[in-house]
């Protein structure tokens, strides 16, 4: 507990997660929360699973920091406190908590459980806390030696921490390893963010047969490739 949220930013920005080489980088300009961060890594050093940084100014935030997703403060741990996995049947709900108000706002293809099931060893998740906080899919077309990444979606309480760029590049490496050449996108509303991940846009006639067959002229979807 200290007189600070916890740790930030250069820019100011509160980090809600670290691990401890992380903390150990980071700038810190007032005294004492130097102290405790260096407190934490120690802990964590001598097998403290994680450590805690809270404000004793803020009401309720240690229950907040204990009890909520987000917490309150900035969580120290040894290691990546967020695994990346492949999916598994268990996930299944929590997949499909994450991307229905995607599906509803009609920025996702709709799934249904039973094809979610079907496909779920196409899916890589990043757990926290045994709760499913985003996803993302690969489908290969071997044959044309590409493939499709699909169905990326992250909590909405977890967006501002580079998650999705993190399993867009897992599932680009995976792709890579599986000898494909190319990997696509179909999006309606999120084409600047795979430009900035070095997309282009394409026309439909790019995509493989079966793909194009499958293409909804109605959603209008944008095609986007990236070459590996």
């Amino acid at each position: 507990l200290n007189g600070e949220e916890g740790l930030r930013t250069s820019e100011g920005r509160l980090i809600r997660q670290c691990t401890v080489d992380e903390a150990r980088r980071l700038p810190c300009d007032e005294h004492d929360i130097g102290l405790l961060r260096d407190a934490a890594c120690r802990a964590c050093d001598q097998g403290v699973q994680r450590a805690h940084l809270i404000s004793y100014r803020q009401d309720g935030a240690l229950l907040q920091e204990l009890l909520t997703h987000i917490g309150a403060g900035t969580l120290i741990s040894e290691d990546r406190f967020e695994q990346m996995r492949v999916a598994t049947g268990d996930d299944i709900s929590g997949i499909l908590e994450l991307v229905r108000p995607l599906e509803d706002n009609g920025i996702l293809v709709r799934r249904s459980r039973e094809l979610l099931e079907q496909e779920i060893d196409r899916f890589r998740v990043l757990e926290r806390d045994g709760r499913i906080i985003a996803c993302a899919a690969l489908y290969p077309f071997g044959e044309e030696r590409c493939g499709e990444i699909a169905c990326i979606a992250t909590h909405s309480d977890y967006q501002r921490g580079g998650r999705g760029t993190h399993l867009l590049s897992q599932l680009i490496d995976e792709a890579k390893a599986q000898g494909l050449e190319r990997v696509f996108v179909l999006t309606t509303q999120t084409s600047h963010w795979f430009q900035e991940q070095g997309f282009s846009r394409e026309s439909l006639e790019a995509l493989p047969l079966a793909k194009q067959a499958l293409y909804n002229l109605q959603r209008n979807s944008k095609v986007f490739i990236k070459a590996l």
